[in-house]
């Protein structure tokens, strides 16, 4: 009796967040979107998958695609040095969408035809704290300082430490903290038993899930399966599940709408279409996850990647922040390793969002969150030089 009311409990919560879905994905680009190009430029033109597996300038030049070719090969360079069996990259500019960067590489498949995996979804992880810590924020009421109690090691989630009663072992952690750190436990607590499943659905829809990124080229949708019990909201809640799946580009993507205060653009990757925006979040909303992510980089989980990142000739002037997410997986075996995060400069006013994802076996050279710093400061440092000379 209890699992049939859980089933049927499931499938009302579906049914109400599929109708808030259809009025969210009818109304994307409707009242929000940005025309820079005039309305010739409405309907972009559908580019196949298979002629982006093997990106070449003279592919970037046919197509007038987005892709920044030094920045490009660049990536292919840094992930052949550090001989990364497999990885999958995409940056964005945060202003535009224009993809900077699709890169793919998996030592199965031909090197050089894999740049199309960074449109393919992957386990999402812990990156999906993400949507429950905007959730948490928007419905929740809660703030970076909001305190909560937790029993055990912060990277499990078991039953018993949902339901703990406090005891000399309990200890408290802030929400900003908690992010930082990829708590399991606390992200867990949240979506059980502080705001419950249907604010992350709705959070999740308008960030984009269910939905493809790209209306250029097929990009497949990141996904979640709906929870029947409390456990799997808790799993949902912290990315700590086989469920939810993401792709590179979706996540830059949800990046975006933290660096621009609430605003999510839509990715392109054909020069000179209209850019897409639309209001998702709340700016102080944003406001909150840009500090919780860059205490991700001070004193979280990516913090020994970009130790010294302050005294850095280039990093010192970026506004950095990041999420990361680590579980195993198969097809292909190995660990999945994701770095998601932004890098912003004011003078002149650029940023981007970037995803990283190397899938690893126990011998590695190079973890995504030293590919994603090498990436940030080669971009940076490429276009502070280009800013100098033309000064000059």
């Amino acid at each position: 009796m209890r699992e049939r009311l859980s089933k049927s409990r499931a499938i009302v919560v579906g049914l109400a967040v599929f109708i808030v879905f259809l009025i969210i994905f009818y109304g994307i680009g409707n009242n929000d979107s940005n025309n820079e190009t005039g309305e010739n430029q409405n309907v972009a033109p559908f580019i196949e998958r298979d002629i982006l597996r093997k990106i070449t300038p003279e592919i970037i030049d046919k197509y007038s695609l987005t892709i920044d070719w030094e920045l490009q090969k660049y990536i292919a360079n840094i992930v052949r040095l550090y001989r990364v069996n497999f990885a999958a990259v995409s940056v964005i500019d945060s202003s535009t969408g224009d993809i900077l960067a699709l890169y793919g590489k998996n030592a199965e498949m031909d090197l050089l035809e894999a740049d199309t995996l960074a449109l393919d979804t992957y386990l999402a992880a812990s990156v999906f704290k993400i949507i429950t810590a905007l959730a948490a924020i928007e419905y929740g009421g809660m703030t970076p300082d909001t305190t909560i109690t937790f029993n055990g090691k912060a990277h499990t989630l078991y039953k018993y430490q949902l339901n703990h009663k406090n005891s000399r072992w309990t200890r408290n952690t802030t929400l900003a903290n908690a992010f930082a750190l990829s708590n399991n436990i606390v992200f867990g607590k949240i979506g059980t038993f502080y705001i419950g499943e249907r604010p992350i659905l709705l959070t999740a829809m308008k960030m984009g899930f269910w939905q493809s990124p790209l209306k250029e080229c097929d990009c497949r949708p990141s996904t979640l399966l709906i929870p029947h019990s409390e456990y799997n909201i808790a799993e949902m809640a912290s990315g700590f599940n086989r469920y939810t799946y993401i792709s590179p580009v979706h996540a830059a993507q949800i990046v975006t709408a933290i660096v621009n205060a609430g605003t999510m653009v839509r990715p392109r990757i054909i020069k000179d279409r209209v850019i897409e925006t639309r209001q998702v979040i709340d700016p102080k909303t944003a406001m909150s996850l840009q500090y919780m992510m860059r205490r991700t980089i001070r004193n979280g989980t990516v913090s020994h990647a970009f130790r010294g990142y302050k005294s850095d000739r280039i990093l010192k002037h970026l506004s950095l922040g990041a999420k990361s997410g680590t579980i195993d997986g198969r097809d292909p075996d190995g660990r999945r390793n994701w770095f998601v995060g932004y890098a912003k400069n004011s003078v002149p006013d650029r940023g981007i969002a970037i995803a990283c994802l190397i899938i690893r076996d126990d011998y590695y050279l190079i973890e995504a969150e030293g590919l994603a710093r090498k990436i940030i400061r080669y971009y940076f440092s490429s276009h502070l030089s280009a800013a100098k000379g033309s000064e000059k």
